[in-house]
């Protein structure tokens, strides 16, 4: 009897079932977010064929299953659709001092100093050391996003959304990266957690915007250190007075600033000059206009150059509000092929729910 029960017993810790559920990441769910936990994730997944809107095989294998049948409209209405274990509240991270954000080139208000930033031009090593690519298990970029501290990166939700666990559980985050051929990279880090807004709506781009947490804090440097966050607001066009902001690319990619860019075939950063758009302007925009919501901001550029693509999601729109305070407030979201005005998210307005997972 004893030696059946030890038979028994190995055979279930070793079955496709029990190995699977062991090294599946932890999906819990807050009163906003998803959070997907990707620590002790075996990067040999078997799955890697499966997306967060595919069923896998055999559901049975796990003991909560992440991934909801297909999506349609009808089904998904508020975006997300999971069946979650029962959370439990994070662990607070060890409370540590914020780096001197907002670090990049010199403009004044009046952009009066020798700093300026008027066309499509290449960006200067290190001029811009918030910025971070991603990319896949092949080799290929698929993203960027915003250092908003030593261990965390501010983009879109959708970079996410149609992702594997084998895929998410090997993309890496590439730090202080210049050539898009990057071989110029100074840090790199593997993905720790991700935290998506719960109610981001893949058919109309509400609230897209998610938080990575890094394996492990970067170092910061000249070269690499987090841009500053705007204070919390409910007003859509508390921007538009600002006058410097700026739009940051690799190839297709960009992150803005502002300033206006030409789809340009660089091997290193670009950085172009752009205008934002009111709120009710926006909205009335025959391409992104039916996404606009309070929540969004639109940028644009007066001399009809096409900017923004596809390829840019989860890059980051910068302003300078004060001299030497670089601050996101945009993270590119909606652009139908390459156009002149994109659909962003506005941070100010998600200000409250990025400082519940800063910590």
């Amino acid at each position: 009897m004893i030696v059946l029960l030890a038979v028994v017993t190995l055979l279930s810790f070793c079955s496709p079932a029990s190995s699977f559920a062991l090294f599946l990441p932890r999906v819990s769910r807050t009163d906003d977010a998803i959070v997907i936990d990707l620590d002790g994730v075996r990067q040999t997944l078997s799955y890697q064929d499966r997306t967060f809107y595919g069923p896998i095989t055999n559901p049975g294998f796990v003991p909560f299953n992440p991934y909801p049948s297909v999506r349609q409209q009808e089904q998904t209405p508020n975006g997300w659709a999971y069946a979650f274990e029962h959370p439990s509240p994070p662990a607070p991270d060890r409370q540590k001092p914020s780096p001197v954000c907002g670090a990049g080139p010199a403009i004044a208000a009046r952009e009066s100093t020798s700093e300026r930033i008027s066309a499509r031009s290449d960006a200067k090593k290190g001029s811009w050391p918030f910025i971070v690519a991603l990319r896949k298990i092949g080799g290929s970029l698929f993203c960027s996003g915003s250092l908003v501290s030593d261990t965390r990166i501010l983009l879109a939700a959708q970079c996410f959304e149609k992702m594997s666990l084998h895929e998410m559980s090997g993309v890496t985050v590439l730090v202080g990266m210049h050539k898009a051929d990057q071989s110029d990279v100074q840090m790199t880090r593997r993905i720790s957690k991700v935290i998506l807004h719960n109610r981001y709506n893949t058919f109309t781009y509400a609230n897209d915007i998610a938080m990575i947490v890094m394996d492990a804090p970067v170092i910061f440097s000249r070269s690499v250190a987090p841009v500053c966050l705007p204070p919390a607001s409910t007003d859509p066009d508390q921007h538009l007075e600002l006058r410097i902001i700026i739009i940051i690319k690799w190839k297709n990619w960009i992150i803005i600033i502002v300033i206006g860019s030409k789809e340009d075939k660089s091997t290193v950063l670009q950085q172009a000059r752009v205008t934002l758009m009111p709120n009710s302007e926006c909205k009335v925009d025959p391409t992104i206009g039916k996404y606009v919501t309070d929540n969004s901001l639109c940028i644009t550029s007066d001399d009809n150059d096409k900017f923004t693509c596809p390829e840019d999601v989860g890059g980051p729109v910068v302003a300078l509000p004060s001299p030497g305070a670089w601050t996101l407030i945009g993270i590119n979201s909606y652009t139908k092929n390459c156009e002149t005005t994109g659909l962003k998210t506005r941070v100010s307005a998600y200000r409250d729910w990025i400082d519940q997972y800063m910590k």
